[in-house]
């Protein structure tokens, strides 16, 4: 049991990082084109690779579900979340719909135990706090003027992301992760593909690259992620995800020129401490359950 919390921390870790840099280059691509034709171009390179996963690990049957609905309504979760989260962003500041959307491991902390049983102890619950304050220190939300229609969007998709969390960690005692994000890919293709004639920009032979290259990370993140939530508690999968605004921070001062300030740096040592509290306070959980 205790290596397989750790394998879901590890694979969370990854996931981490993958997403950071998927974060950067749509961050570098929306400047030119929409983030449906990039959700376009990424589920059209994740859909035969894990569909080909799929066959290799179990053969055809791999591809087939008992559970239709259950892998339709994940879907769901995923599209709504992201698309509520890019919607915030292009009404309100960028640093206040990041503020309002970082509740989110705090929020799952608090819905795993009531949804699926997993009572986080009263340590990892403050360590989580203590990682939303040190989000806070990072982002340093402005406090002007609230835009609450682009406020609502955040919280919405932040409790999208939740439910996306607990509900990935529920369909998974059935279902295989590459199969769960094959079938959320199909389901983002089609959707995206309906605002073709009003979206798609032909790219240059380097931002198709830069495309490609976004879909490669973004299916390493999703996979390695998801593995997260089959492994591990999804309280523990929520702390650790805070280590992705640590690589945000590092690839906003390589690529975007933005210098980390004190409080910044002050933040990151939070974030970081606050994870391994939690990945601590699992590991003496596992010791006391198996003496």
């Amino acid at each position: 049991m205790k290596r397989i919390v750790l394998l879901g921390g590890a694979f969370t870790l990854i996931g981490s990082f993958f997403f950071s840099v998927q974060d950067a280059l749509v961050k570098w691509l929306s400047t030119d084109f929409s983030l449906l034709q990039l959700l376009l171009v990424r589920s059209t390179v994740m859909i035969p690779v894990f569909a080909l996963i799929c066959v290799w690990r179990w053969g055809p049957q791999g591809l087939v579900t008992s559970r239709p609905g259950g892998h339709l309504l994940r879907a769901v979760f995923n599209l709504v979340a992201f698309l509520s989260y890019y919607f915030a962003i292009t009404r309100m500041p960028l640093v206040d719909a990041i503020s309002i959307a970082s509740a989110y491991p705090v929020i799952l902390a608090i819905l795993s135990g009531v949804v699926l049983a997993e009572v986080p102890s009263g340590r990892q619950i403050m360590a989580v706090i203590a990682g939303f304050i040190g989000v806070l220190f990072i982002i340093q939300p402005t406090g002007g003027e609230v835009d609450w229609l682009g406020a609502s969007a955040a919280l919405f998709g932040c409790f999208s992301f939740a439910a996306l969390g607990i509900y990935t960690r529920h369909l998974s005692r059935t279902e295989s992760s590459e199969l769960m994000l094959l079938s959320g890919a199909l389901f983002i293709l089609l959707m995206s593909l309906i605002s073709v004639p009003w979206t798609w920009q032909t790219p240059s032979f380097s931002n198709l690259l830069l495309m490609l290259g976004l879909s490669g990370v973004a299916l390493v993140g999703q996979y390695a992620l998801t593995n997260g939530f089959r492994y591990a508690p999804v309280y523990l999968v929520g702390a650790l995800e805070y280590t992705m605004l640590i690589w945000a921070t590092l690839w906003g001062f390589l690529l975007f020129a933005e210098v980390p300030t004190l409080n910044v740096v002050l933040g990151a040592i939070l974030v970081v401490a606050s994870g391994l509290a939690v990945v601590l306070g699992e590991r003496a959980r596992a010791k006391e359950t198996n003496t």
